[in-house]
């Protein structure tokens, strides 16, 4: 893994995860590149001066918070990891995250859970689903209060489909330095089968196609997947989940359903990793 993209919004409810996401790219060997997205208020466009030298401005003064932000945060780390800083203009994050990423093809993008504190906290919904429907990288997603440990369980929310294959193969590449078991786990909702000769078959060719040695599979039954997983995940002590976002259907479109997105934050305190489905 080459680089990997952090957007932070500098506050100092975001510093944990700046250092997660510093140690993350030491162990793998990655550029970190820290994005920090901001918006220019309307009360400073209105003045006489012209759009352009205060966008130049804005930009100049931002780069050097963010700047100003690592260093204060990470000072207390060692020079290990290469560090390049970007800023965008938008009035949008995800939108301006999205811009940075078409520009800088990340490995990895790596976000914070929702911060409270803020209005534009990037686990905010609209942000989340923004982001997860539309970035073309898997999407880290790291509760705010999360140290860095080398993840040992991963638990892979599966559909035991083909298009799980991809997402496995990404999931591999970002998990292989910390040797950690992935744990492949398929929950049927009451109109499928067990799902177990569905499961026989996916096993093969997750035998054909990644030669990664430590993964299990697994089919359980529960009246709700949502519940399933959670349960699977406490039951395993899992330290990451991994999740494929298709565009018709998926765990993760109705975890950002409105009715469990306080559910999802209470009961999910590992980092989440989605991948998009176009990119299959």
């Amino acid at each position: 893994m080459k680089t990997l993209l952090y957007a932070t919004n500098c506050s100092k409810h975001d510093t944990e995860t700046l250092r997660y996401a510093y140690e993350l790219s030491t162990s793998l060997d990655s550029t970190l590149i820290v994005l920090h997205v901001y918006d220019i208020p309307p009360i400073r466009v209105s003045t006489i001066r012209p759009r352009k030298l205060l966008q130049n401005a804005a930009h100049e003064e931002n780069l050097e918070v963010l700047k100003q932000y690592c260093s204060k945060h990470l000072k207390d780390t060692a020079k290990k990891t290469v560090i390049r800083f970007e800023v965008q203009e938008n009035i949008s994050v995800s939108e301006g995250v999205l811009t940075k990423i078409k520009e800088l093809s990340p490995d990895l993008l790596l976000v914070g859970m929702k911060d409270e504190h803020t209005a534009r906290g990037l686990f905010s919904g609209s942000i989340a689903k923004a982001l997860i429907e539309k970035v073309n990288c898997p999407l880290l997603i790291v509760p705010n209060t999360l140290s860095f440990e080398p993840f040992k369980t991963v638990v892979y929310g599966s559909d035991f489909e083909e298009n799980d294959i991809f997402a496995l193969q990404k999931l591999v590449d970002i998990i292989e330095p910390f040797n950690a078991q992935i744990k492949i786990v398929h929950i049927p909702n009451k109109k499928e089968y067990s799902g177990k000769v569905q499961m026989e078959w996916f096993k093969e060719m997750v035998s054909q196609e990644i030669s990664y040695w430590n993964i299990d599979f697994k089919t359980t039954n529960d009246d709700s997947p949502y519940d399933g997983l959670i349960d699977y995940i406490d039951m395993n002590q899992a330290d990451l989940v991994a999740l494929l976002e298709r565009e018709d259907r998926g765990y993760l479109k109705s975890l950002f359903h409105k009715d469990l997105i306080k559910k999802m934050e209470s009961n999910i305190t590992i980092p989440i990793i989605s991948f998009n489905n176009r990119k299959v």
